[in-house]
């Protein structure tokens, strides 16, 4: 079964610049009160995690005013590694 590959978030996040990288990590954020959210970030943007997730959450929820409290960085498999495993 093949998976889709994400590309960037960089720019629904930013929503002025757009990145076309293959999505490299899936940012998992929580608030303090328990809300959720998700991103996809390639290498070059990952180190930007923190912000570009904050913007997410204040897009998603944007009459809260809620904190990213935490943030969970997950490596995704690239293409080329999963299809070496699955041979």
């Amino acid at each position: 079964m093949s998976k889709t590959l994400a590309l960037c978030g960089f720019g629904l996040a930013t929503r002025n610049e757009i990145c076309v990288e293959r999505a490299a990590y899936r940012v998992d954020a929580h608030s303090s009160n328990g809300k959720r959210v998700t991103s996809y970030l390639c290498s070059n943007h990952v180190h930007q995690a923190w912000q570009l997730t904050q913007l997410v959450m204040d897009r998603k929820f944007p009459d809260e005013n809620l904190r990213v409290k935490s943030i969970h960085l997950h490596q995704l498999r690239q293409a080329s590694k999963a299809a070496e495993a699955a041979s």
